[in-house]
């Protein structure tokens, strides 16, 4: 399987390119753990786009919590 790198590699640069970066980081670890437990192509794809959608909604907040200038949250009480 000498030609599966390359398409790791193609399938990865190919969701950046169409600003899906978190499924770019993770599609290879998820398809493994999806074969390991047999899930379906459909599971396989439902985990990987929640996975993108909790990556943008962490985006979203952080950006929003910058621009509202708020200060940092202290840990100590």
């Amino acid at each position: 399987m000498a030609n599966q790198p390359n398409r790791q590699d193609d399938l990865r640069q190919l969701l950046e390119g169409l600003k899906l970066g978190g499924m770019a980081t993770v599609f290879a670890d998820l398809a493994l753990k999806a074969a390991k437990e047999g899930l379906s192509h459909e599971a396989y794809l439902f985990e990987l786009a929640k996975h993108e959608e909790d990556q943008r909604a962490q985006r979203r907040i952080m950006r929003l919590l910058r621009a509202a200038g708020l200060p940092a949250a202290s840990t100590s009480p």
